[in-house]
């Protein structure tokens, strides 16, 4: 695919996704529609990597093998567990209140 024939493609889903827009804007755009609108965001992102990589390199293939993303460590450790001790955290309903309790 050449250079000309990505931009052109480019012009298309763009021309596509402001039409798609403007009809979700006005209420009209039905679930199908939406369905549409996503495909293109990713059709796009996948468009101009394509065309990075043949300003990068003209001789580089169109499709290469998808790398997958690496795991976020960022997000932290798992979480604790929640405590159980005195039937806190368990299934049982909550004690009334107005009932007196043996507390040691």
């Amino acid at each position: 695919m050449s250079e000309r024939s990505i931009l052109d493609h480019i012009d298309a889903l763009v021309d596509e996704e402001h039409r798609l827009r403007s009809e979700s804007e006005q209420g009209r755009l039905d679930d199908e529609g939406h369905k549409r609108l996503e495909a293109i965001h990713g059709e796009l992102d996948s468009c101009w990597q394509r065309l990075r990589r043949r300003r990068a390199n003209p001789y580089a293939p169109d499709n290469i093998d998808p790398v997958p993303d690496p795991p976020n460590d960022l997000d932290g450790p798992d979480p604790e567990p929640p405590h159980l001790e005195h039937g806190v955290h368990d299934d049982q309903p909550a004690p009334d209140p107005d009932v007196p309790r043996d507390i040691p």
